[in-house]
């Protein structure tokens, strides 16, 4: 049987790499007689209503998907996917700033030999992901990487669509040098807050919080590991919860970070894990999922476990 593909493709992410890596998928497929038609995403959460429409009318066998762009790119595709409680596999060629999706589930960087394996591919796998349940808003969703409140998300926000790979120091390998920038912008606009958080039924209230972040896999801003010990398809979530600090301190704590994770063992940082979590703030904050930035508000949020099915 004969496979037509769907790419989705995010031509702005990575400024302008998904432009580029676009035409050479284009080609190669083309080379190839391999049918496909693309679905160029224009505008925020345009992904998410692409998919939607493809997850209702297209049938596993005969239809492959494939995602061109960046976290926030992929993280609308499977969120439009599971709206619709559609099971359609979805292959992802990286073309964003940080990748950290790409990152954690080791997908190579070079989108040939990424598209080489998607068509070559006869079996998906399954990848964990988060399903949250945001009571605030009374909306359900996918997080892929992470969902955080404070300071990681006022990164975000002011990172916004800038983010640049220039003059990244080599040893950190990090996709986003404007991430660390912005970290220290932020920081020095940073507010704290009160916030409950109950895992597997185990409830504490924790004081004086700059982050509370719910991680999929360890990484935030595109290769910084905050959760050196999380991992993808280990069967958990876990709580990163990062409290308030000096500028000096978080000076003498953020190398830790970059190199040996030994910041978790800090009396600033608190890792809970398991598999059903939930958050209360008692004070508004920013949010942020896979990095797109959520409204300032007092949340209270539910997690668990789900997955979807990847091409790789």
């Amino acid at each position: 049987m004969d496979v037509y593909y769907h790419i989705i493709a995010n031509f702005n992410a990575g400024s302008g790499k998904g432009k580029r890596i676009g035409f050479e998928v284009e080609k190669i497929l083309n080379n190839r007689n391999i049918p496909f038609v693309f679905h160029q995403t224009k505008y925020p959460n345009h992904g998410f209503e692409i998919a939607q429409k493809l997850g209702q009318t297209l049938s596993d066998a005969a239809n492959r998907i494939i995602v061109i762009g960046g976290d926030g790119t992929l993280h609308e595709v499977v969120s439009g996917l599971h709206a619709v409680e559609s099971t359609l596999p979805i292959g992802y060629l990286p073309a964003g700033t940080g990748n950290d999706f790409a990152r954690s589930v080791g997908l190579t960087k070079d989108a040939k030999k990424g598209l080489l394996a998607i068509l070559e591919a006869k079996t998906p796998v399954e990848i964990e992901c988060m399903k949250y349940h945001d009571h605030l808003h009374n909306k359900v969703g996918i997080g892929l990487n992470s969902m955080g409140f404070g300071l990681d998300a006022e990164v975000n926000a002011l990172a916004g669509e800038n983010k640049s790979t220039a003059h990244v120091p080599a040893p950190f390998n990090l996709e986003s040098s404007s991430y660390l920038t912005k970290i220290v912008d932020a920081f020095k606009e940073r507010t704290t807050y009160s916030v409950d958080v109950t895992v597997d039924g185990v409830s504490n209230t924790y004081e004086a919080v700059m982050v509370t972040g719910v991680m999929n896999h360890p990484y935030f801003g595109g290769g910084i590991k905050i959760d050196p010990l999380s991992k993808m398809n280990n069967n958990e979530l876990a709580v990163m919860i990062i409290f308030n600090l000096s500028f000096l301190t978080l000076l003498r704590i953020f190398p830790l970070v970059l190199t040996t994770g030994g910041h978790i063992k800090t009396k600033y940082f608190k890792r809970i894990s398991g598999k059903e979590i939930s958050i209360r703030l008692h004070d508004s904050a920013l949010g942020q999922v896979d990095g797109e930035v959520m409204p300032k508000a007092a949340y209270q949020m539910d997690y668990t476990l789900t997955s979807f099915q990847l091409w790789r």
